[in-house]
């Protein structure tokens, strides 16, 4: 699998050592929350979903400064309309807010567009979640739309989900050189 490197950030692929912290991240509760998870997971859900991914798709662990922050990834792929899914978090809260994400995410669109000859790359996010919705602006996603009450969480309520997209041309016109 492809080691991809990026400003700040170095893109990998996820090994078995890595499953400790994605177990650690995946069951934070504030992450759990904005991910939209829908329970706890054990060790042995970290395996089966880590096999999954690359199964499905091409999963990275992301590093900053050579310490594991993170997941990107890109599934969902429709040959047909050149079309995937893009799916990541940032796990470490000490580094929530300092453009690891956004810098992760360039790194892999570059990649994807380029070696799945993408024409549109699309996300989800809970209505809720500014952060992450003004990182993904950042990149050039726009808002496709919302559905309406489609998360229903532990608290009871429901909660929007907000639709964004990217294509390959607006994605060259707002990353820098």
């Amino acid at each position: 699998m492809t080691t991809l490197g990026g400003g700040r950030i170095r893109l990998r692929p996820v090994r078995e050592g890595d499953h400790p912290d994605i177990l650690r991240w995946q069951n934070d509760p504030e992450v759990a929350w904005w991910m939209d998870y829908e329970r706890t997971f054990t060790l042995q859900d970290i395996h089966e979903s880590e096999a999954r991914a690359v199964e499905e798709g091409h999963p990275f662990l992301i590093e900053a400064d050579g310490r594991a922050i993170g997941r990107i990834g890109l599934n969902g792929f429709s040959e047909r309309d050149q079309t995937c899914s893009l799916y990541v978090f940032i796990g470490e809260r000490e580094v929530w807010s300092m453009g690891y994400g956004t810098d992760a995410m360039r790194t892999l669109l570059a990649w994807g567009f380029d070696a799945f000859a993408l024409h549109l790359v699309q996300l989800w996010s809970l209505s809720t979640n500014a952060r992450a919705i003004r990182a993904y602006e950042k990149v050039g996603f726009q808002i496709d739309g919302v559905l309406r009450e489609r998360s229903r969480k532990s608290d009871g309520r429901r909660y929007d989900r907000t639709y964004m997209s990217i294509t390959r041309e607006e994605f060259e016109s707002t990353s820098p050189p």
